[in-house]
């Protein structure tokens, strides 16, 4: 099914880590059109995995943030 944003910048909901270890923010975000050999997939419905906690955590490595978790999705 092809979808009427394609090509477009869209936007959607995402959960925001600003900080290592703080409570994710609930956000709407911009995400860009996929460059070439990529995809965009509309997910509805993810959930944290360990890797996501390690790294929101920051524990021993450099911190990276804002970042966005739930790499492991449904829908």
């Amino acid at each position: 099914m092809m979808s009427s944003t394609k090509g477009q910048v869209i936007k959607c909901k995402a959960a925001v880590a600003w900080e290592a270890g703080k409570p994710l923010v609930i956000e709407e975000v911009e995400v860009a059109p996929p460059q070439a050999n990529e995809v965009r997939v509309k997910i509805l419905f993810t959930a944290l995995c360990h890797t996501d906690v390690y790294f929101w955590e920051a524990k021993g490595q450099t911190p990276m943030f804002p970042r966005i978790f739930g790499h492991e999705a449904g829908g």
